[in-house]
């Protein structure tokens, strides 16, 4: 068997919905990880999973985007601090132009925290 490394695969699925009686769309960005000997593994991996969770939510029948992308962690095994996800984006935006553009209505994270935005 090759040698396999650990893998972060994310994945991004859309759910047309009702929200407060009218029509919604929800986006949700997933990362799993995975072992595999290749991106091309992982990402089959990533494939297969994401399907089945898409099919676990009936309910709010998410699609799963074209667009599913594979990180090699290069570490044998996981630790605390250990990264897991990284993502470089080359745009000519200012900070929160980038935040709002590719964050928008996301309410859990540390800048709707430190604005008093979510109650604790």
């Amino acid at each position: 068997m090759p040698n396999q490394e650990w893998y972060a695969v994310r994945s991004i699925f859309r759910s047309d919905r009702l929200m407060d009686g009218k029509p919604g769309r929800l986006f949700e960005e997933r990362v799993v990880i995975f072992l595999a000997s290749s991106h091309e593994e992982a990402l089959a991996k990533g494939q297969a999973e994401a399907k089945q969770y898409a099919e676990s939510w009936q309910e709010r029948q998410p699609k799963l985007l074209a667009h599913m992308v594979a990180f090699s962690m290069m570490e044998p095994e996981l630790r605390e601090g250990e990264e897991v996800w990284s993502c470089l984006r080359e745009l000519e935006i200012s900070d929160e132009g980038f935040l709002d553009l590719v964050y928008a209505g996301e309410m859990l994270g540390l800048r709707h925290l430190e604005k008093g935005e979510i109650s604790e």
